[in-house]
């Protein structure tokens, strides 16, 4: 029995998330009619879609982050339709929370991947996905990325996570090692900066003169974006 989660996504979002988990050996990702598919060999086993939409909610919440990460306005994926195929091709889909629907068509899937992998650049996933289940501080970055809009307040809240895990340790500054420091300093200083930003500040009264030159949030959504992963590779690094 193959079990197919519909993923709500567009094709270059589809397209980025086959170059993450292309090096999966669980995980597929089907195109079929322009709509595109995940499918777990985890799955084949299952019987009840009950039992396919707790294990793919549980898969899709890392994939959502790590994709967050690595892409920007990566949307968060939910398996809301599920599919079961037979081995004859007939499929019934689930609406999960809603009435069955039943579709009987027979069809054909063929995993699509854009480009050459020998000219795609090598994602990290599989590694942060274990570094979550083992570290809530991890864990934590993660659920912020995934279930928290990437506004000002909430990329302080991943900085702030990620300094005091790996900041000044041993009088050593990781932060200023992989960021430099006049753009860490423009990203505090706009996003506590009332006059700055408004009511997006995470400051009702400025404290200090507004910055010069604000960043912009989408800077500063790059920038956290890229803190986070700097992060991530050290702490898959550290000895166990």
């Amino acid at each position: 029995m193959k079990w197919l989660v519909l993923l709500d996504v567009k094709k270059s979002d589809f397209d980025n998330l086959s170059n993450l988990l292309r090096s999966s050996d669980e995980l597929s990702l089907i195109t079929e009619n322009s709509k595109y598919y995940l499918t777990s060999s985890r799955w084949e086993s299952l019987t009840k879609p009950e039992d396919v939409h707790s294990t793919a909610t549980k898969v899709l919440q890392p994939i959502s982050a790590v994709a967050m990460i690595h892409f920007t306005d990566f949307p968060l994926l939910k398996p809301d339709h599920i599919y079961q195929v037979d081995e004859e091709g007939k499929r019934q889909g689930f609406v999960m929370g809603s009435a069955t629907i039943n579709v009987g068509s027979s069809c054909s899937f063929s995993i699509q991947l854009e480009g050459g992998q020998d000219i795609i650049p090598k994602l990290e996933f599989e590694s942060w996905r274990k570094l979550a289940e083992e570290d809530e501080i991890v864990k934590n970055v993660f659920r912020q990325f995934r279930d928290f809009e990437h506004n000002w307040i909430n990329l302080y809240k991943v900085y702030e996570i990620v300094k005091k895990d790996a900041g000044e340790k041993n009088k050593i500054d990781r932060i200023k090692q992989w960021i430099d420091k006049d753009k860490i300093r423009q990203f505090t200083h706009t996003a506590n900066s009332q006059s700055a930003i408004g009511d997006d500040a995470r400051h009702g009264v400025d404290r200090n003169d507004p910055p010069k030159e604000p960043m912009s949030l989408s800077e500063a959504q790059a920038l956290i974006r890229n803190l986070v992963k700097q992060w991530l590779q050290w702490k898959c690094e550290q000895p166990k």
